[in-house]
């Protein structure tokens, strides 16, 4: 079995399933974990991400604390103080300041955006979007299902499923951006909410330079529930979104319980993280040694 101590993880998205992964490696004894995140994090399920940090300079998941770095300087600090870290720099900056020898694509952006496996010694992709062998050394398989968590060492994981049924609801449980612009809200996860209840608005910007001689004007566009429940999951006031973007989610069941605890599936896509890095140490340590030996 690979040991993880000391071996430098970058996990690129810090929403929930990259926190997931990181908290699951922290809890394996992985203690060189950095996070990047953008500038503007899109996470709904902010109680479980390490996303917020970003925000508030540290964040704590499941007994595990993530803390902002304002300088890439600062990273191996944080580790040497039992935190992981977490950084808004611009991928490329990253990677020339802090090489990593596992490289974990979590951003769940669905498609390649350029990753290649030359990036670090062991790349691992979750969800669509990668191919295995090709774009990075494993992808893990990140929908719902009895392929949750496999790794593929070939080929593509399926293709992105619908939110899990809930009470026989399951896209409407899900509240998309309708419109581009900056959502805002005075609602917090774990409100009630009844169904047509609006729980935020869209802030529109454009310019009419011939009605408003170029005067900036905004213009609402609400944001409502499809359906009564719960909020399990809601992006912070104040962010830049793009039409389609996820704003948040309602559980229809009223259950409060879990909002601070990660999910199954994201725990699930984790191990299966776990076990494509072992795999992957393992085998390079192999290769490693038998380069060794030949050349002795």
């Amino acid at each position: 079995m690979a040991d993880l101590r000391d071996v430098r993880i970058m996990v690129r998205g810090a929403g929930e399933l990259g926190s997931a992964v990181a908290v699951h490696l922290a809890q394996q004894g992985a203690n060189r974990v950095l996070l990047v995140e953008r500038p503007f994090p899109k996470a709904v399920r902010r109680h479980v991400c390490f996303s917020e940090a970003v925000f508030e300079h540290a964040k704590t998941v499941e007994g595990v604390t993530a803390r902002f770095v304002m300088l890439l300087s600062e990273i191996d600090r944080m580790h040497e103080l039992g935190d992981l870290a977490v950084t808004t720099q611009s991928l490329p900056e990253v990677l020339s300041a802090w090489p990593p020898e596992v490289y974990v694509e979590a951003a769940m952006l669905r498609s390649n955006w350029g990753l290649d496996r030359d990036l670090a010694p062991i790349v691992i992709a979750l969800g669509p979007g990668f191919q295995a062998g090709r774009d990075c050394h494993a992808v893990v398989e990140t929908t719902r299902g009895p392929r949750l968590g496999r790794v593929l060492s070939g080929g593509h994981s399926l293709a992105t499923a619908p939110p899990a049924e809930i009470m026989g609801f399951s896209q409407e449980r899900v509240i998309k951006a309708q419109r581009a612009g900056v959502f805002r809200t005075s609602r917090e996860i774990g409100d009630r909410v009844e169904q047509g209840e609006k729980i935020g608005v869209l802030v529109l910007l454009f310019e009419r330079a011939d009605l408003y001689r170029g005067v900036p004007v905004d213009c609402e566009y609400p944001v409502v529930a499809r359906i009564g429940g719960v909020l399990r999951g809601l992006l912070r006031d104040g962010v830049p979104v793009n039409t389609g973007d996820k704003l948040g989610d309602i559980d229809p069941r009223g259950v409060t319980g879990d909002l601070n605890h990660i999910s199954d599936k994201a725990m699930r896509v984790a191990e299966g993280v776990h076990e494509a890095i072992v795999l992957n140490l393992d085998r390079l340590r192999l290769e490693m040694a038998g380069g060794a030996t030949s050349s002795s």
